[in-house]
Formats: C-alpha cells, sequence, structure tokens
C-alpha cells in the first residue's frame, strides 16, 4: 500500500471520498495534506498547492471546508481515540501514523511549569506524506563511500527529502555494514510492532521512540555499530552524546535543518560536531520540483 493510501483510514468520509477519487498518478506527487478549521483543505504537490474539489479535482477556486468536525474526526482518528496515550507526541507537535507519514499539529497550548503539556482546540494538521523511493542516494552513495565508510552531513529546508534520502543511505549501506538508527520521531523507519514497511537494509537496527541521546548510548554498547544513522540532529544533549562515539570508529549520517553550507556553520551544535570531524561531507538537498535532488556535495572533513 503507497504511503498516500495509508493516511486515508484517518479521515472521515466526507474527506476520504474525494481523496480516493484523486486520479491515481496525481496522487502519487502529493507531499502534503494541510487541513485548517474553516479554510479549504489543501493539496500540496511540490510547488503547486492545490484545494480538494468533492468530485476528487484538484483546483484553485474552491474546495471542500474544512468543519470544526471535520478537523476533530481527523485529531480522535490519529490518536486512536485516546489522546491521552499521545500526550508526548501532542507536546512535541506531531504524530507519527501509519507508514511514516506524519501529522504536524497546531491549537492552543496549555503551558504548565514554563513547558507545553497538551495542545487543545486543535486549529490546524499537516499531514506529510513519506516516500520511500528505492535508489534516490545510489549516485550519492557512489560518489561519496566509494573508498569505504565516512561521516555524512545531510542538511536541507524542511520538505527537501532529507528523510527519503536517510532511508536509501540504510537501505544500501545496511547491506554490508551495521548500522544503528535512532529514530526519536519515528519517522524514518516507521516501525509497527517491531516491523518497518521499508528497505532498510540487512543489518540495520532501529531504535524507536529512544531519545537520540539515550539512544546513541544504548547502540553503541549493546549492537557494536559501524554506522550511526539519526534523523534531525542539533540539540545540545545529543551532540554531547555523539562527541565521545567519534572516538570508537563508529561513523555518523546525519540530517539537519540547513538552506547553506554557511547555516551549518551558524548552528553551535552542529558547527562543533563539524570541528570535531565528525563528517567527512555535507550534501545540501533541493526543494519543491527538486526535492530529494543533490545540489551541492562539499567536503567539510579536515585531517587531523
Amino acid at each position: 500500500m503507497s504511503s498516500f493510501l495509508n493516511v486515508l483510514p484517518y479521515f472521515p468520509e466526507v474527506l476520504r471520498g474525494p481523496l480516493e477519487k484523486i486520479a491515481p498518478e496525481r496522487q502519487d506527487t502529493i507531499q502534503e495534506l494541510r487541513l485548517r478549521a474553516l479554510r479549504p483543505i489543501q493539496v500540496v504537490c511540490g510547488k503547486d498547492t492545490y484545494l480538494l474539489e468533492k468530485d476528487g479535482g484538484l483546483g484553485h477556486r474552491s474546495g471542500i471546508v474544512i468543519s470544526r468536525l471535520m478537523l476533530d474526526a481527523v485529531f480522535q482518528n490519529i490518536c486512536e481515540h485516546s489522546i491521552h496515550s499521545y500526550q508526548q507526541e501532542i507536546q512535541q507537535g506531531y504524530i507519527t501514523i501509519a507508514g511514516g507519514n506524519r501529522v504536524g499539529l497546531c491549537g492552543s497550548a496549555v503551558i504548565g511549569n514554563g513547558k507545553i503539556e497538551m495542545l487543545r482546540y486543535i486549529s490546524g494538521m499537516n499531514v506529510r506524506i513519506a516516500r520511500e523511493m528505492r535508489g534516490c542516494a545510489e549516485s550519492l552513495a557512489g560518489q561519496v563511500f566509494s573508498d569505504g565508510l565516512c561521516g555524512l552531513l545531510v542538511a536541507g529546508p524542511p520538505s527537501s527529502g532529507k528523510t527519503t534520502i536517510l532511508r536509501d543511505l540504510c537501505r544500501i549501506l545496511g547491506r554490508k555494514y551495521r548500522i544503528s538508527v535512532m529514530d526519536e520521531r519515528g519517522e524514518l523507519a516507521a516501525m509497527q510492532r517491531g516491523e518497518s514497511p521499508f528497505d532498510l537494509g540487512e543489518q540495520t537496527d532501529v531504535f524507536d521512540g529512544f531519545p537520540k541521546a539515550e539512544g546513541i548510548a544504548v547502540a553503541v554498547r549493546v549492537m557494536s555499530p559501524e554506522v550511526l544513522l539519526c534523523d534531525e540532529i542539533g540539540g545540545a544533549e545529543e551532540t554531547e552524546a555523539l562527541l565521545p562515539v567519534l572516538h570508537t570508529g563508529v561513523h555518523l549520517i546525519a540530517s539537519v535543518h540547513a538552506g547553506s553550507i554557511a547555516e551549518l556553520y551558524a548552528r553551535p551544535q552542529v558547527k562543533r560536531l563539524l570541528e570535531a570531524n565528525a563528517f567527512s561531507y555535507a550534501v545540501m538537498l533541493g526543494t519543491g520540483s527538486d526535492c530529494g535532488q543533490v545540489r551541492t556535495i562539499r567536503c567539510v572533513g579536515h585531517p587531523i
């Protein structure tokens, strides 16, 4: 089942019916479904944004308006009608659902002890469609790992395909090397009852839901990986956990939000890793119609 079809059961029939009617060739290009209370549902395909019509057509003038009942129904479905069970995910602003698809949430925050405890009055959702694009990282792997393993940083703006590239690198490198994946958000591997719907390679182990800092320590201790692969690094705690690993012979492959090489060095924790020679190469990805495409490969490693 495609990732787009995986999201359909979470929608009430009044929305699921029109979504099912979208032409299959258009379904394959959908990256996001944006739902806002009392506004038309938006369908994002690359650089283009459309309004969903009742017959499944995608246009620009009119579309199905999302009522409060529709929005609440989707929210209840993604929480499996147990909001309390998803409190930790809601605090972080997103929930990962079947197929690795991720639902971003916005609404009114409930604050306790200076931290977000819950969201109430959900006002909008962004359903991001996960993609498995087998082969999308073959060229990159051939250029970067032709002489063996090394550290790689995959950078790009939001929705540039970083997770998709990492997933395919797992598949390619996991044939030959032991990989431990830190999948804190559950988006990369999309584990369901201990199994991933994606091909992540024969020697890949997934630490699903582990906070990165804790997962890194456990992985190195119990799985003896040759590669640590992390999605979206940048926090101080995980940086502190990664720095000692660099002296154990483990290679780091990670992604980070950034629009340029200069922005990488402007982020203090990423800069620390770069200066510690955690990465030999940094890759910049494009967006929109260039989503998942490598724009530049830069050597960032320095001889010790």
